[in-house]
């Protein structure tokens, strides 16, 4: 007799999306059409998890470019947004991921070679925490409607929750992602959103003049405000933000670690990106043709007093041979 699939349910439809079969497929079905086309060998994807009406469109650039082609399994890394770990890396336990308008299988043999072959790097989160978290959920709709019509069908999923880490787990943890990496049967999903800011975030930087180096936080004071040359609050987030896109686009690891420590830019999947630039950066398969290209960039609003706050969203992608 076997044994009861483990199902994680959809704990964010009817809030964060639509839990409705019907009007999900309607809506992705207009972001998708929106945005642009799909990119040849594009199995590499960066894409934000906030709710629809807010990341939707972004959201849809991503799993558009998005070539499944030959795919069957993704790697889709995401920050921790409720629980704290360090230096481990946490696997579904579950055998299903469930959306509303169809369900994707978690590739439990492969999670099974990484909880045996690297027992000190990976673990497993309950149920609990899985359904809690939200930065795989949100991909999930739409890699079933991107995939759904692919002749191998959807692909099996890998998601791995990446806590506090230092440098040397995240060179570790890419070091043990690579062979999977260079495999062509394989697609990798970073799942972040980009710089949220405001007090409630505890992150109010600004650059007056589009500079890192002349970095200062209004927390301390908003003068700077005021004076003639001084651009924008959501001008100087879209500057750090869009600094961030072009390191990642130079693929060093040790560059976008460099950008993190000198910014504290609050981007929620730093670390699962760092991870994957160093994966991507160390691989045989890397080349010129292989750094990231950004699709699109967009904020939750527009910040212009101290008092605001926002959350920034981008799409990209790579292409890998």
């Amino acid at each position: 007799m076997s044994s009861q699939l483990k199902i994680r349910a959809a704990t964010h439809a009817g809030t964060w999306y639509s839990g409705s079969y019907t009007t999900l497929n309607r809506e992705l079905d207009e972001f998708l059409k929106e945005a642009p086309p799909q990119i040849a060998g594009a199995r590499v994807l960066v894409g934000p998890h906030a709710g629809y009406s807010y990341a939707g469109s972004t959201l849809a650039q991503t799993y558009k470019a998005f070539d499944g082609t030959n795919i069957k399994r993704v790697f889709i890394l995401g920050p921790s947004h409720h629980v704290y770990f360090k230096n481990k890396a946490m696997t579904s336990g579950c055998d299903t991921y469930e959306t509303p308008i169809g369900n994707i299988e978690v590739d439990r043999e492969t999670i099974s070679a990484l909880l045996r072959d690297h027992p000190k790097l990976y673990n497993q989160m309950s149920l609990s925490v899985d359904e809690e978290e939200h930065s795989f959920e949100m991909h999930m709709p739409f890699l079933y409607k991107v995939s759904c019509n692919l002749s191998q069908g959807v692909p099996k999923v890998i998601p791995i929750m990446i806590g506090s880490t230092d440098e040397a787990f995240e060179q570790k943890v890419a070091s043990s992602l690579k062979p999977y990496y260079e495999n062509t049967e394989n697609a990798f999903v970073i799942s972040t959103d980009f710089c949220h800011w405001g007090s409630r975030f505890g992150y109010t930087s600004y650059t007056p003049n589009a500079e890192i180096s002349n970095l200062t936080d209004l927390k301390h004071s908003s003068s700077i405000l005021n004076k003639k040359d001084s651009i924008p609050i959501y001008k100087s987030i879209e500057f750090l933000d869009k600094k961030a896109m072009q390191i990642a686009s130079i693929g060093s690891y040790k560059v976008f670690r460099k950008y993190l420590r000198e910014t504290e830019n609050t981007i929620c999947g730093a670390k699962p990106l760092s991870i994957l630039l160093s994966m991507m950066e160390s691989s045989s398969t890397n080349n010129n043709e292989s750094n990231f290209k950004w699709i699109g960039y967009k904020q939750s609003s527009r910040v212009t007093s101290p008092r605001d706050s926002s959350v920034s969203y981008a799409s990209g992608y790579a292409v890998v041979d």
